[in-house]
């Protein structure tokens, strides 16, 4: 299978290929509603398809060859798509380094008072009702990644 990692979070399929075409998807979910569905190829290209059925997209994602899926089941479907900026192939790479190597989340919002850590696939493991400071929202970001954590933060 050329599936590398899959993560379902914030109503967002996301999907790493190891693949010599298509690299990674993002699958919209639409409660009760078709799938709208980005495709990243190895070169940055990336395409967006409208009202993929939820039954072709899953067959797409667990095929062995992306590329044969892609042209079996969406393109001769012929869903309405349009090609997108290219995408940036580092960041999803370094998405796809984070989410499986066990990342966590540092959110600090001062504006709506909280401070919270989520894990990998966005579940809270731990929250707040108040914001830290500065000084503190930094020191366990290192205490975090002292001991070996895989950290993004984001201090507003």
């Amino acid at each position: 299978m050329a599936k590398k990692f899959s993560v379902y979070c914030n109503g967002v399929d996301k999907t790493w290929y190891d693949s010599s075409n298509v690299i990674y998807t993002e699958c919209i979910d639409h409660d009760n509603k078709p799938k709208t569905l980005k495709v990243v190829f190895s070169n940055g290209t990336q395409y967006q398809y409208k009202d993929v059925d939820v039954r072709d997209y899953v067959v797409f994602k667990n095929d062995s060859s992306q590329g044969k899926a892609l042209n079996r089941l969406i393109k001769e479907k012929k869903y309405e798509y349009e090609k997108l900026e290219n995408a940036d192939l580092e960041a999803i790479n370094e998405e796809l380094f984070f989410r499986s190597g066990n990342g966590f989340y540092l959110e600090n919002n001062t504006e709506k008072d909280y401070f919270e850590i989520k894990n990998s696939s966005d579940e809270s493991v731990f929250k707040l009702t108040k914001a830290l400071e500065p000084g503190y929202f930094e020191m366990v970001g290192d205490i975090l990644e002292a001991v070996g954590l895989t950290i993004k933060k984001n201090n507003n």
